[in-house]
């Protein structure tokens, strides 16, 4: 079955209020084969009994095809759908666990939600309701381009969060990333951004609220001429039930464990800016941690033994580039690296347009932080590369990622690997964050 981003209506009853079938679907990274599955009919039977001890009295589990436990039953609201997955997680941990919405959640909004969506209307600014991720409307033809006039202004939101109000790990270096992205933004021999249009929220100050009320004030200002960029360094959360995966903020919470999804950036904080924001360049950088190892600290968010099945206790996860761009940036014709070969260098200053997205690893890899380096090493290298050539995101993006593998081998051991990821939603979209403003 084809991934997407949360859940299609498949058969909609005549009577208003009669159930709406909702079907999700898995994330690829994670498909395995039922016969090849260390799932057991013990661990169905352990979480089943997980969720008659939590209050959870009409849901269950069976195994599905691929070998992962699958959510059946019905649900009385999104809260107890996250608890009955978060529980899940907690017995087999993330690989074992298919991100299947129930079909029968006995949820009042998502009727009237569906049936308004049916009509072409739309439910809420790209969120459902009960506040996880929606699936963003059906793309159209596509407009004709009108590119944009030379920059008018720029403006940037850099958020590093390194350490964490609710006992997750820290992570050694995302305030000093955050904080030398910032200075090289700023610095007029480089990407000569004014400071009062560069927002920095680094630990405490990266709060979910004040991270939202930061975009909401670039995408109120930012005119179609203008160039925004983003850059966030932090963790992500472990894949909820539609697989989305957010950032982690300074005061995400994680007791009881399903809180971890609502109260972090979530994908559909991003996706509604990326989609609204009038500039019509726009740069997102996510230099993300995505492994187990960031909940080591917290009782109970891992599975027994601190670790999933079969698999090793700092594993990785996130997603693909295909999967992140088809998720925040709703294009309907992505441009992939192995479609679209980088566009011939010249000496001129890049002038494309358009939207990219950039993240430090790929599905199930970590980015990794360097103690030589004093850095991430995706982050280190990227502004290295932003300053040896201009300011150019195509070529800094070329030279991070022909280091940073090779530098995680060195450091982290010949076994592991971190490549970092890049798609844009068109062709000629090389933009360089140094452009002058005019």
């Amino acid at each position: 079955m084809r991934r997407c981003l949360g859940y299609r209506v498949s058969k909609v009853l005549p009577a208003l209020g009669v159930g709406l079938v909702l079907v999700a679907v898995s994330l690829s990274s994670f498909g395995q084969n039922a016969r090849t599955s260390p799932v057991s009919a013990r661990h169905l039977q352990q979480v089943n009994e997980l969720f008659r001890a939590s209050g959870i009295r009409n849901g269950r589990v069976i195994l599905d095809p691929k070998g992962r436990i699958e959510l059946q039953g019905s649900y009385e609201d999104e809260r107890e759908v996250d608890r009955a997955f978060s529980l899940t997680q907690t017995v087999v941990g993330v690989r074992w666990v298919s991100p299947v919405t129930p079909q029968n959640i006995k949820v009042k909004e998502w009727e009237e939600c569906l049936s308004r969506m049916l009509t072409g209307e739309r439910c809420g600014p790209g969120e459902s309701p009960a506040g996880v991720s929606a699936p963003p409307p059906r793309a159209g033809e596509p407009p004709r381009e009108i590119p944009p006039a030379d920059v008018r202004h720029k403006y940037a939101l850099v958020a590093g969060v390194g350490k964490f109000r609710n006992g997750i790990q820290p992570l050694q270096y995302a305030n000093k990333d955050a904080y030398d992205f910032y200075n090289y933004l700023v610095d007029p021999a480089a990407g000569n951004f004014r400071r009062e249009n560069v927002i920095l929220l680094r630990d405490e100050y990266a709060t979910k609220e004040t991270v939202k009320r930061a975009l909401d004030a670039i995408k109120q200002r930012a005119g179609e001429d203008d160039l925004v960029l983003l850059y966030f360094s932090s963790h992500g959360t472990p894949p909820d039930k539609f697989g989305g995966v957010h950032l982690v903020t300074y005061d995400s919470e994680v007791r009881p464990r399903e809180k971890i999804w609502n109260s972090s950036l979530t994908e559909g904080d991003l996706r509604s800016f990326i989609q609204e924001v009038k500039a019509k360049r726009l740069v997102v950088i996510m230099d993300a941690c995505y492994s187990n190892g960031a909940y080591s600290q917290v009782a109970g968010f891992l599975p027994p033994g601190g670790k999933s099945l079969d698999t090793a206790f700092d594993e990785g996860y996130g997603r693909s580039r295909r999967d992140m761009a088809q998720r925040l940036l709703g294009a309907k014709d992505l441009v992939l690296e192995e479609e679209a070969p980088a566009a011939p260098r010249t000496a001129a200053r890049p002038a494309g347009w358009g939207k990219v997205l950039i993240s430090a690893s790929d599905a199930g890899e970590r980015s990794w932080e360097s103690d030589t380096l004093r850095n991430s090493i995706f982050t280190r290298y990227f502004i290295e590369g932003l300053r040896q050539n201009g300011g150019a995101v195509r070529e800094a993006f070329d030279y991070t990622r022909a280091r940073v593998p090779a530098q995680v081998k060195r450091e982290k051991g010949a076994d592991l690997t971190q490549t970092p990821q890049l798609t844009p939603n068109r062709r000629e979209w090389n933009i360089s964050v140094a452009a002058p403003e005019r």
